[in-house]
């Protein structure tokens, strides 16, 4: 009689035609029971990344799910999303402190957009949510939950503008809760409480919109420009890099609020009840 399969390796989602193991348990070494998982940000050579909110605010895992430290910022409490930039910075948000720092390598502050403590209105920042940068460096902030606005800053930090404002139209918000930037250098935007993703070009033009979704809460773009979006059905939808849908599952979690893809096209998904990282291994 053939053994039966861990149960990691027995549960199995399909993605179109892309399969994955479901590991609901991928990372060992420390307790994540009990921690508030908000983001997962993938370094090219360090591991992976997760985004707390609490202390620590970074912990790292390596490729084989073993815990290699973590990185505390005295400034930071509250971590809602990260991500790395071509030269392995960390751009990190901290939602309730109204800032978005960067970290080089080493894991030192380089840069800080925003003022601590000092939320604006319809100015950088009232709680913002989602980072993402371009291929110049540029560094793109989805501004959410106070603001429904987009900043966008040069690779020093400057701003250079800032478009949307609350509303259903073409180019409005009702919560920009992610953003995520392709190889075109558009910006793909969570509008959460709109149901949609909107598309913008490098200059802010409207591209386009993906619908269907029901509080689509994260996005990340993988290595071949396939989207990844989850939304709180729950479930996680792939689309092509054009925005046409491929396929959909189960986040086994009620919200998967953030979401990251390495270099094999293993999706990480950050959920929320329980509070728990769930890894897709594709397979096929």
């Amino acid at each position: 009689m053939t053994a039966a399969p861990a149960c990691s390796e027995a549960r199995v989602v399909v993605l179109g035609a892309r399969r994955y193991h479901v590991d609901v348990a991928p990372f060992s070494g420390e307790d994540l029971s009990r921690a508030f998982v908000s983001d997962v940000a993938i370094h090219p050579t360090l591991g992976v990344a997760l985004i707390m909110r609490g202390d620590p605010v970074v912990r790292w895992f390596g490729d084989d799910g073993q815990a290699r430290g973590h990185w505390q910022y005295d400034a930071t409490t509250h971590g809602h999303s990260a991500c790395f930039d071509s030269q392995g910075r960390l751009h990190l948000v901290d939602s309730d402190r109204h800032c978005v720092h960067r970290f080089d390598a080493d894991g030192g502050l380089d840069i800080t957009l925003g003022i601590a403590d000092e939320p604006r209105w319809r100015e950088p920042f009232n709680h913002p949510t989602g980072v993402a940068v371009t291929s110049s460096g540029e560094i793109w902030v989805s501004d959410g939950y106070g603001n429904s606005h987009v900043h966008r800053f040069s690779s020093q930090g400057r701003h250079l503008r800032s478009w949307g404002g609350i509303g259903g139209e073409r180019g409005r918000f009702s919560n920009p809760h992610a953003i995520a930037i392709d190889a075109e250098d558009r910006a793909w935007v969570v509008d959460r409480e709109n149901h949609r993703v909107q598309c913008f070009s490098f200059d802010g033009e409207w591209c386009g919109e993906i619908s269907g979704l029901h509080l689509p809460t994260a996005i990340a773009i993988g290595h071949d420009g396939v989207l990844y979006v989850t939304d709180q059905t729950p479930r996680l939808c792939a689309y092509t890099p054009s925005g046409q849908l491929i396929g959909r599952c189960r986040t086994f979690g009620a919200i998967g609020h953030g979401l990251a893809v390495d270099a094999r096209g293993d999706i990480y998904v950050a959920n929320m009840m329980p509070n728990c990282v769930t890894r897709l291994r594709r397979f096929a």
